[in-house]
């Protein structure tokens, strides 16, 4: 019997939040097996971190989403290009489907899990079984709020309303306009190891972590008045004038671990990133992204519970360290 997942390929965020479920299901119940689609990219990360359960676990690459497209060295949503490959992707669902329903038949399926991909939602309808929806938001509500065409919101809006069983992570969004069964989740990330962080803690001293998501493409941000070590992710190009940068290759597995042993991160309020943060208590200045309804809801929630801090996309062309620590 095989669960399958259909994990959204924008960003890594979702995988990264599925495959912490799907690895610990894995060291839980040895006789249970798992299929995982989603993009190439999250599928080669998803090959290297699951390595030693390769034996139980379907790999499967295709397109699941389009999420959101950021404007050149911005973290700006550029909607006119959004709208375009949207409409393209809709159009092409009929056909995603059933190559999806070619590949699925042989194998026995239990249940489907989908974070956030329609082509999962669809899938699970073909085949008759519940639609389990695992997210903290969905994407009718952040095309709704961007004011996308409206054939574009209606068709999210459908999927929304397929939905059986929804998983919801803290700092969700309002779902009130449908009514499936809610099932309330905690914040989960990968295995934090505190014997790697402190190796880090060890060989780098003081540092601080920055990264925008490796879906962003960002053109620099500079930091002053740091003499410490910043780490940074894929997609930024980050100077400190008085200290040292350390850029973490596109493949490390473990950003988690680099995460808890900084003194705060600065980063996209990406819900992933978010989560990692707080099972490894460290402070956040997290990056104001007025088009993004998910950054905003979750900055605003936060700011209510917890010692965070934002700012602003144009803040970062000089990051003053001495204005940003707590």
């Amino acid at each position: 019997m095989y669960e399958v997942w259909y994990v959204s390929s924008h960003g890594f965020g979702h995988i990264t939040r599925c495959i912490a479920q799907i690895e610990k299901k894995l060291e839980i119940d040895k006789s249970y097996n798992y299929i995982i689609i989603c993009g190439e990219n999250q599928i080669n990360f998803t090959e290297i971190y699951l390595q030693k359960y390769l034996d139980r676990v379907i790999l499967r690459k295709t397109l699941t989403d389009i999420g959101l497209i950021n404007k050149v060295n911005s973290l700006e949503v550029d909607k006119e290009k959004l709208e375009s490959e949207l409409k393209i992707f809709i159009n092409s669902w009929d056909s995603l489907i059933k190559e999806e329903l070619e590949f699925l038949k042989n194998y026995e399926i239990g249940d489907i899990f989908c974070d956030i991909s329609p082509i999962g939602i669809l899938v699970s309808k073909k085949l008759s079984k519940k639609t389990n929806l695992i997210s903290n938001f969905t994407w009718y509500q952040q095309y709704k709020y961007l004011k996308l065409n409206n054939y574009i919101i209606e068709k999210y809006l459908e999927l929304d309303r397929l939905i059986d069983n929804l998983y919801v992570y803290p700092l969700k969004l309002d779902f009130s306009y449908i009514n499936p069964r809610i099932i309330e989740m905690d914040f989960i990330c990968r295995k934090i190891d505190n014997k790697k962080i402190q190796e880090i803690k060890e060989k780098y001293g003081q540092s601080i972590f920055i990264s925008c998501g490796k879906s962003a493409q960002l053109e620099k941000i500079t930091i002053k008045n740091f003499k410490g070590i910043v780490f940074t992710t894929s997609g930024i190009n980050v100077e400190n004038k008085d200290g040292i940068v350390v850029k973490l290759p596109l493949d490390i597995l473990d950003t988690q671990n680099y995460i808890a042993a900084s003194e705060f991160v600065i980063s996209k309020a990406g819900w992933g990133t978010v989560a990692e943060c707080i099972r490894s208590r460290r402070k956040m200045v997290l990056l104001e992204r007025d088009g993004v309804l998910e950054d905003t809801h979750t900055i605003n929630e936060l700011k209510k519970i917890s010692n965070i801090k934002s700012v602003k996309f144009e803040d970062l062309i000089e990051l003053d360290y001495l204005q940003i620590k707590f």
